[in-house]
């Protein structure tokens, strides 16, 4: 098996919508039961087999894809993918880099992780800057890739023309160019902050623990009851 096409980020910048609409393309097939496998940087160590478990049931005809956008700075995961498969092709989703950094702060905050204001966070949590560094990191996945192999998208495109980009989208990868899904026109989602932040980072890492032993049944059911919504409160910044 290998992997068709690979979206990876970085994280807040539209890596939700995508994959949810390209999910919903029937040459495309996608990890069962989870959105993200951070298989290319934080769990290589379960080896291939444990990877592809997550694709058992694609069909012969379909193309094996992932979202994966905690890959944009790694660059482990930019090496591995390279190695996996060089004509693979990357999706790269960016945005302002300071309101997409904010959004990543708010992130963390959501799931318990920090509790600090953004100036304090920022210390904390290098990764909300370091991974808007997108000079470095656009370059590598450029360099290592190739442009022919690289599509840069415009969260202000995906909000503006969301057919259109998802049309441009097909075309890179490949695949027929299909009636767009309903959910291609949706609104991104507004920003959420925890109101219990040890619930919350309870919930985190109990689910990560799941998932990581691929138990991902009981972490939607509770996903599906909105489990979330008791520890947490909305706030009108975008942050999909």
């Amino acid at each position: 098996m290998q992997l068709k096409v690979v979206g990876v980020g970085p994280q807040k910048t539209g890596t939700t919508w995508l994959d949810r609409c390209l999910r919903e393309h029937p040459q495309l097939c996608f990890p069962q039961g989870t959105k993200e496998t951070f298989f290319f940087d934080e769990r290589f160590d379960k080896g291939w087999s444990w990877y592809w478990t997550h694709f058992r049931y694609c069909m012969n005809s379909q193309f094996c894809a992932e979202i994966g956008p905690t890959y944009f700075d790694v660059p482990e995961a930019a090496a591995r993918l390279y190695r996996h498969n060089q004509n693979c092709r990357i999706i790269i989703t960016l945005r302002d880099p300071a309101s997409r950094s904010f959004s990543l702060y708010l992130h963390y905050k959501l799931y318990g992780e920090l509790r600090c204001e953004f100036h304090e966070a920022i210390m904390h949590m290098p990764r909300i800057i370091e991974s808007s560094r997108y000079r470095m990191h656009l370059g590598r996945w450029l360099e290592i890739f190739g442009k022919e192999h690289v599509l840069i998208i415009l969260q202000d495109d995906i909000a503006a023309f969301p057919g259109q980009v998802l049309k441009q989208v097909y075309n890179f990868i490949g695949i027929d160019d299909v009636p767009l899904p309903v959910l291609a026109e949706e609104h991104v989602n507004i920003a959420s902050y925890t109101v219990f932040p040890s619930l919350s980072r309870f919930c985190n890492s109990m689910a990560n623990f799941l998932r990581g032993r691929r138990l991902h049944s009981p972490v939607n059911f509770f996903k599906n009851l909105g489990l979330k919504r008791i520890y947490t409160s909305t706030s009108e910044f975008s942050q999909n």
